[in-house]
């Protein structure tokens, strides 16, 4: 879907762009296969994560983001660059880039939309939770940007100040 929207209107070389197999049976060796793809791509050393230009993240109405969920065990995880997450509430395995690999991207950017996500986006910009209830709240890249677009019914839960902040559309 992706490619066909987005990428599919852009010059980006085909040899730039790595689907995940999501569909295979076996998850774990899924994510093993993608880690590997990236670390060759960007001809990573071990312990180096790669440094995209460009991260697009969307947001839950539980407060996850990727396939990181709240409580999920790849929260923790701090040396892969791509797990197979166990997520209870889908019963299903989900494939996800790491918050490492996330927190190293140039710029992150998320697209919030619906009124559904409403009180996630409050409690990632303005709770007081703990991240790990709301893994959207964990992404803070170190040397890069963070940019959210987000329309007028998400936005609705958000103080003034940074309401008044959000592109008017």
């Amino acid at each position: 879907m992706v490619n066909q929207v987005m990428l599919s209107k852009v010059p980006v070389p085909a040899s730039n762009i790595f689907r995940v197999p999501a569909e295979e049976k076996d998850a774990n060796e899924v994510a093993a296969q993608y880690e590997q793809t990236i670390r060759t791509f960007f001809q990573l050393k071990p312990g180096e994560f790669p440094r995209f230009d460009l991260i697009l993240l969307g947001l839950g109405p539980d407060g996850h983001t990727a396939s990181l969920f709240p409580g999920s065990s790849a929260l923790g995880e701090t040396s892969r660059l791509v797990v197979a997450n166990w997520v209870a509430k889908l019963q299903t395995h989900r494939i996800t880039m790491t918050l490492p690999v996330l927190n190293h991207a140039v710029c992150i950017s998320f697209l919030v939309a619906g009124a559904d996500k409403t009180n996630a986006l409050h409690e990632v910009l303005e709770g007081d939770a703990p991240g790990e209830q709301f893994p959207a709240k964990l992404v803070k890249p170190a040397q890069g940007k963070l940019i959210w677009f987000i329309d007028r019914a998400a936005a609705s839960g958000l103080s003034k100040i940074l309401e008044q902040s959000t592109a008017k559309t």
